[in-house]
């Protein structure tokens, strides 16, 4: 209960302080639009003056909402605080004129000077630096940022020190001396100004970069915030450019009301930026403001020229008829640069919907390189995003799904049967997609479907193909069992069974047949071993895949090749089928190193894991023949793996040599037993 009694005394305080800063700007902003005129020396401001101070009264409104209802958000502070420096500055600067010039010999004059440059420097990092470092959540990008706020705060300080100790006039018209000037530092502090003020500039630049890294770094309603700070900077080039364009056949009042509002455009932005960054869609309203800005340009930079080309060539009365022709000119051949300036917006917002034919065949060209149902999943859904810029593309495979509010969801139908659904969304303030633009959605779903189901249809396939392998390595390994167990011991039994009845025999002929029967029974157990022996290799079953890897590599260094085995001892696999392929890989691989490679080392990696059995055999012999062609053992081995739906990957080694990489899905425990 304190906690939240403290939390909410906290917050009181700082919506009061909050609004004492917006009421203290407010009050000098009227002193000094209005209470000029009443001082003696000081000339009273004029509209133009007015309208330009007015601009910056953004700063303050908008920190005071920011402070009110984000308080922990340092950027409504700094506005706050750019409101009081900024109009304190001026009534500092009245204040200054009025004492120099009506009491000349005072040092008050001067030192009010030197607190109108410093509330003036302080303005200038508050409305820009700090608030570029901390937009738009009042922190920084990461903490490796906070070197350039101390850099900052620094260089400021740096600046405000030099410039009170430089000696000299503080009005440049008048003898007025800084009382607080170090005659020996006349040289120095000057020049110590100026590098400061180039390092403020050049801090103001790496705050814009902050913004960049924010910008690659966001994604969602941090972009958008993001954008409205974009927005605000086009407003102020293109008012700040259309200001120095109309500045000689405009009143002043006109350029200072440009100037104003490219000066409150960044604290707008930023409000809005922090508190209603969904407002609408803030990408679009960019993209249509930089579009018409640079459309204008072009208008006006065309009728200019075409005036002035026209004025010439129509000398001495070109008036009228140039106006005329230049406004066609500019009519006639701006028209295809709209065109294309248009197609080129409705590209960066909407990707290639109005060119559905290449969206189609794209799309068929991707699918048609993808094979398993995963991969072609994100394949939909990097085409869709990428070729009509859909904020969010995804297919569910299987029955149908409801979508969300701010999603269209299309069935993907084949063949009379459903196999997903398409979801894709909404670009951000797009209420609905448009019937062109919804025909090709639904045209793409179809496409999509054929593929899911060629695709799913092919999955089902191998899986169907390693199920029948599985379970014939399962089998065959039942049948081992059986004939080892059951019909091996009863001809053992019945061959002692006929000894007994040889030594029994009371003549000739019947020994004779006993020994007929005997030698019958000796080569059916001949049989029964070389019938266990081919349906899996006895060794598994008795030393296990790595016992059998061991001796195998053992047998193989009597032929001159060193062969490490690199495999935990307790490695188990617990299906039939894998556990032969797996065999059968290395053992082929092992012995196509001994016969072609003519190395001297090979290696052998045995890893298991949830999922997998990683196979990898490695020597350090000649390597590949270029150009390489499997031969019957690779192609054996690829067939094995392939059986399992795993791949086998045949390679020149790092430092040389062969390497046999072969990868083989492991079922899982339950899956094994089916």
């Amino acid at each position: 209960m304190e906690r939240k009694e403290m939390i909410v005394a906290r917050t009181g305080l700082s919506r009061f302080s909050a609004a004492g800063l917006l009421g203290a700007s407010v009050v000098l902003f009227f002193v000094t639009a209005f209470g000029a005129g009443l001082v003696s020396a000081v000339d009273a401001p004029s509209t133009a003056d007015i309208i330009w101070f007015a601009g910056f009264l953004a700063f303050p409104l908008v920190g005071g909402l920011i402070a009110w209802h984000r308080p922990e958000n340092r950027v409504g502070w700094l506005f706050l605080a750019v409101g009081v420096l900024q109009y304190g500055a001026a009534v500092m600067d009245g204040l200054s004129q009025h004492m120099v010039a009506t009491h000349p010999g005072s040092v008050l004059g001067p030192l009010l000077v030197l607190v109108q440059n410093a509330l003036f420097a302080l303005g200038w990092v508050c409305a820009t630096t700090y608030p570029l470092l901390l937009y738009p959540d009042g922190r920084l990008p990461t903490p490796r940022w906070r070197w350039a706020l101390h850099a900052t705060t620094a260089a400021l300080a740096v600046l405000i020190t030099s410039v009170v100790v430089t000696p000299g006039r503080v009005f440049e018209d008048d003898y007025a001396q800084n009382p607080l000037g170090v005659p020996a530092l006349e040289t120095v502090a000057p020049a110590v100004t100026t590098v400061t003020l180039f390092v403020l500039l050049g801090l103001t630049m790496i705050g814009m970069a902050s913004i960049i890294v924010r910008w690659r770094r966001a994604g969602g309603a941090d972009r958008d915030r993001l954008a409205w700070l974009a927005l605000a900077a086009v407003v102020f080039i293109v008012t700040t450019v259309a200001g120095l364009v109309t500045d000689a056949w405009t009143p002043e009042w006109a350029g200072a009301a440009l100037e104003g509002i490219g000066v409150a455009a960044l604290p707008a932005a930023t409000g809005v930026a922090v508190l209603r960054a969904d407002l609408f869609d803030i990408a679009v309203v960019l993209d249509r403001t930089i579009v018409y800005s640079v459309l204008t340009g072009l208008v006006i930079a065309a009728y200019l020229g075409s005036f002035a080309a026209t004025s010439t060539l129509l000398a001495p009365d070109p008036s009228r008829s140039a106006s005329l022709l230049a406004t066609a000119v500019v009519a006639v051949s701006l028209s295809p640069v709209k065109d294309r300036l248009m197609r080129v917006v409705d590209r960066l917002l909407f990707g290639d919907r109005s060119r559905p034919y290449q969206v189609l065949t794209h799309l068929a060209e991707r699918l048609a390189r993808t094979n398993a149902l995963e991969e072609l999943l994100r394949t939909v859904t990097d085409a869709l995003s990428t070729m009509l810029r859909l904020p969010h593309a995804q297919v569910l495979v299987g029955a149908e799904v409801a979508a969300a509010p701010h999603m269209l969801a299309l069935p993907l139908i084949s063949h009379g049967r459903q196999e997903g659904t398409l979801l894709v969304g909404r670009r951000s303030g797009q209420a609905r997609f448009d019937a062109a633009e919804l025909e090709l959605l639904t045209d793409l779903a179809g496409q999509i479907a054929i593929a899911v189901r060629a695709a799913r249809l092919a999955e089902d396939l191998r899986e169907s193909r390693e199920h029948i392998v599985r379970a014939r390595e399962e089998e065959r390994l039942r049948i081992r069992r059986d004939l080892h167990d059951g019909l091996g011991p009863l001809l053992a039994a019945a061959s002692l069974q006929v000894d007994v009845l040889a030594d029994r025999a009371l003549d000739a002929e019947a020994s004779r047949l006993i020994s007929k029967i005997k030698a019958l029974i000796s080569q059916s157990v001949t049989d029964v071993r070389q019938v266990v022996h081919g349906l899996r290799p006895p060794s598994l079953d008795d030393l296990g895949l790595v016992g059998v890897v061991r001796e195998h590599a053992t047998a193989l260094r009597v032929a001159g090749l060193h062969v490490v085995v690199d495999c935990p001892d307790d490695l188990t696999v617990n299906s039939a089928a894998v556990e032969v392929a797996a065999y059968r890989i290395v053992t082929e691989a092992m012995t196509n190193v001994v016969r072609h490679a003519d190395a001297g080392t090979c290696t052998v990696t045995l890893n298991l894991d949830e999922h997998r059995l990683r196979v990898e055999i490695t020597d350090d012999g000649t390597g590949l023949a270029s150009p390489h062609r499997d031969g019957v053992g690779l192609a054996s081995m690829r067939e094995r793996a392939d059986e399992l739906g795993g791949s086998v990957t045949v390679a020149a080694g790092h430092g040389g040599g062969t390497r046999v990489i072969a990868l083989l899905p492991v079922p899982s425990s339950s899956a094994a037993r089916m």
